[in-house]
């Protein structure tokens, strides 16, 4: 059912016809009810000797290098949001993490990495949550951190990879953010920062791109660090689907042809592009009450083997297959960024290709970017990664305090 502020919207874009230019005032904005705020909820507050324990509890020397300083308040944020195809307002939640610094402080945007369950996510105090209170408390940051569509107790399946719907949850985020911040009585400076890693590099690269092109009027970027993500997702990434090779994590596969297929409808039925018995097996799996074990344990280790083989050899050789054009709709390598930008990719990685980044890379500066940087912290795998390039992150973006 359309919501009823958009049949309102129908009915006066139809009067308007026969009303006369001097009547009509200020136009209606059918978005106008982007961010807005449903409801908040204080989940947990910590001291910063909290922190620094929580901190040393994760095992990573690195992390536990981190000194708090600030105590913080946790917050959980309803707020209202596009759904994936941009046609209706939906809901979407996220984690707010606010430093108690005593002084006007930067905000800084963090989209969380691959998650399969609807409640493994920053507004349900997942480990990720973990990176929001170290840049809170370490840092002085407020914290933005989007759940995503379809996570949290946002409705219906994550669109996974999707840059459009990453971004626009996002942006919403950080604008129920900042009205929240108001309205609590926590000053806000104008620095923006934005940082991902994995899923979350492609959303960090998606909602700069969408700040810078469509919302600079609103907010400003500091810096960012999209890191370790999919940017050239109908490239490198795609080589994952065509390859007759295992892959350490065969669910992203399935994963992404779900989301892909529920925001551009190309086919009717699984079974128009999965072999049995996967077009009845896998789909259940992504309710969001399943973890990645579950899923992989359904899988083959090649995960392009659950895909029927003459859908397969058409998306090898036609450049204009559906899940061809889908991909490309998502790649965020091609545009030209206007703020500093630091990416870190170990060339170790197993699961999102070093290149992804370094593609990225070479199209910004051929562009001509300032200001654009990459760091390879060496032969390390995807997850062991993660840390050292969330740390180059929090020194890159201490520079501009």
């Amino acid at each position: 059912m359309k919501d009823l502020r958009l049949l309102v919207f129908l009915f006066l874009a139809a009067s308007l016809v026969v009303t006369s230019c001097d009547d009509i005032g200020e136009p209606f904005d059918p978005d106008a009810y982007r961010g807005n705020i449903i409801s908040t909820q204080l989940l947990q507050s910590y001291t910063a000797a909290q922190v620094d324990s929580v901190l040393a509890s994760v095992g990573s020397p690195a992390l536990a290098l981190i000194s708090a300083q600030y105590d913080i308040d946790v917050y959980k944020i309803t707020y209202e949001t596009p759904n994936a195809r941009g046609e209706e307002p939906t809901i979407a939640t996220g984690a707010f993490v606010v430093p108690n610094t005593g002084a006007a402080m930067p905000v800084l945007s963090y989209q969380h990495g691959t998650v399969t369950r609807k409640n493994d996510v920053p507004s349900y105090q997942n480990q990720e949550l973990i990176i929001g209170l170290a840049m809170a408390s370490a840092g002085g940051y407020a914290s933005s951190m989007p759940d995503y569509l379809g996570l949290g107790d946002s409705p219906g399946m994550h669109p996974y990879v999707h840059g459009d719907s990453e971004a626009s949850a996002s942006l919403d985020m950080l604008r129920a953010s900042k009205s929240f911040a108001d309205s609590i009585g926590v000053t806000l400076s104008d620095q923006l920062f934005l940082v991902g890693y994995s899923q979350g590099g492609h959303a960090t690269m998606a909602l700069l791109k969408e700040i810078e092109e469509n919302h600079s009027d609103e907010f400003t970027v500091t810096a960012s660090a999209p890191l370790a993500g999919p940017h050239d997702v109908s490239g490198y990434q795609a080589d994952v689907i065509v390859a007759d090779a295992p892959y350490g994590a065969p669910y992203y596969l399935p994963y992404i042809v779900f989301a892909y297929n529920d925001v551009y409808q190309e086919y009717e039925n699984y079974s128009d592009y999965l072999q049995a018995p996967y077009y009845t097996t896998l789909p259940q799996l992504f309710d969001g009450s399943f973890g990645p074990n579950p899923i992989n344990a359904q899988m083959p280790p090649i995960p392009n083997q659950i895909i029927k083989p003459e859908v397969l050899e058409d998306f090898k050789y036609n450049y204009d297959h559906p899940f061809r054009r889908m991909l490309r709709d998502n790649d965020l390598y091609d545009w030209k960024p206007n703020s500093p930008m630091k990416l870190c990719h170990c060339s170790g990685d197993e699961l999102v290709a070093v290149e992804n980044s370094r593609v990225a890379y070479a199209s910004f500066t051929n562009k001509g970017c300032q200001g654009i940087e990459i760091v390879d912290p060496g032969n390390l795998s995807h997850g062991d990664c993660a840390v050292p390039c969330l740390i180059e992150s929090l020194v890159y973006f201490n520079t501009f305090q």
